[in-house]
């Protein structure tokens, strides 16, 4: 024959009137939100262009700025 042996409930006197706890709130990482965008072929192309550009464009401005000193250099 067995035995149950019961012991009130888990945690007991720490407990509220209904079952809840005196817990602080613990705060989530805020997730991003996932935009709904347009996923079309034409856009994912213009997307893609855009950033090959922009990165160009940078790389062009920084090969500008290293030729520029090179000459300040030299007309020392």
């Amino acid at each position: 024959m067995e035995s149950i042996v019961y012991n009130g409930s888990p945690g007991g006197h720490d407990m509220g009137p209904f079952g809840e706890t005196d817990m602080p709130q613990v705060s989530q990482p805020q997730k991003k939100a996932k935009h709904m965008g347009d996923r079309s072929p034409k856009s994912n192309q213009k997307k893609t262009s855009q950033k090959q550009a922009r990165a160009s464009s940078a790389d062009q401005k920084k090969k500008s700025a290293i030729a520029a000193k090179q000459a300040a250099g030299k007309n020392r």
